[in-house]
């Protein structure tokens, strides 16, 4: 007995893994077509599982001199690669879909003290992961249990090691000196409801309320005037994100805002805001890899302490990205 139900296991295991392989194999084959002359090229492309390299020419506005306008050539990089797993059929089916992102951002190579251009911003880490449910419900713990519909897609977004360094800024002190500054975002963690509930992969509208922890270190180490600025905002940092791409991943929209009141140890509420849009769309494909047109835009409002001044910053960048696709 114990033989015929290890066989039957076997074949079930054996059943199961031919299917995925073969589902895998089909999804691979719509990927490409087929040539006259017989040769297969790629035509859907995955926008979030790839090795990238960009490079742009930026515009900035704003940071320590109000209404200065400069140009700087950027460079842009990163590695991201997009997880789908899916469980259950028809209206039991639950999708995951889990975004990461490794030391992605971009610098300004030839950047020069006096513009009001970021010289480098970068993230170590970031996940950003969506569940979809067909039937997305609460249960009370009554007697009997009960089910109540949720009409919401739920997730979550965690990013690690924010690094970004804008120019020498203004300060409160009479003598008007520059203090050169580096923002460090240690932590930033928060919970996502998607109204929309697509279900489809890359498009979503992202609802999400979360804690951040960040630290501007400003000051010359060399004339002993370092200091360092903490700032908390428990469960006060919200965001709203909204991202499409078509069917075959040539071209993709993702557009966010975020608004963080926050505690500083200067025992202090202050509020931080943000925004950031990206339209990308590949113009063409060398050997299957995809070369897409880039264009990005940008603001942010960073509050004033006691000695460094409120700045706005505005950039946009226009250029060409090269990648190399993971899947």
């Amino acid at each position: 007995m114990g033989s015929i139900r290890g066989r039957r296991a076997l074949l079930v295991a054996a059943a199961v893994l031919v299917t995925s392989l073969t589902s895998g194999y089909a999804v691979a084959q719509q990927d490409y077509q087929r040539s006259p002359e017989g040769h297969a090229f790629r035509v859907r492309f995955d926008p979030e599982s790839r090795i990238r390299l960009g490079f742009s020419e930026s515009l900035g506005l704003g940071g320590a001199r109000d209404g200065a306008l400069s140009q700087a050539p950027e460079v842009t990089a990163g590695i991201s690669y997009r997880q789908l797993e899916s469980k259950g059929v028809g209206r039991d089916r639950i999708t995951w879909q889990v975004d990461h992102r490794w030391v992605s951002g971009w610098i300004h190579p030839y950047r020069r003290p006096s513009q009001p251009l970021r010289a480098f911003d970068a993230t170590l880490y970031s996940v950003s992961a969506l569940r979809h449910d067909e039937l997305p419900s609460i249960v009370l713990p009554a007697s009997p249990p009960m089910s109540v519909a949720f009409p919401f897609d739920v997730g979550f977004e965690t990013q690690l090691g924010e690094v970004s360094v804008p120019e020498r800024l203004p300060v409160s002190r009479a003598d008007d000196a520059r203090l050169p500054l580096v923002r460090i975002g240690v932590a930033h963690a928060a919970m996502i409801l998607d109204p929309w509930r697509s279900g489809v992969v890359g498009r979503s509208l992202e609802i999400a309320v979360g804690a951040r922890y960040d630290v501007d270190y400003y000051g010359s180490p060399t004339l002993h005037t370092a200091k360092a600025l903490h700032r908390v905002a428990p469960m006060t940092a919200t965001s709203l994100r909204f991202r499409t791409q078509s069917d075959d991943g040539l071209w993709l929209v993702d557009v966010r805002g975020e608004v963080v009141p926050h505690w500083t140890s200067e025992s202090i509420w202050r509020v931080a805001a943000a925004g950031s849009a990206r339209l990308e769309r590949i113009v063409l494909a060398v050997n299957d890899e995809p070369i897409a047109a880039v264009f990005e835009g940008g603001y942010r409002l960073s509050p004033a302490t006691r000695e460094v001044g409120l700045t706005h910053e505005v950039r946009v960048s226009l250029g060409l990205s090269f990648n190399l696709s993971l899947k």
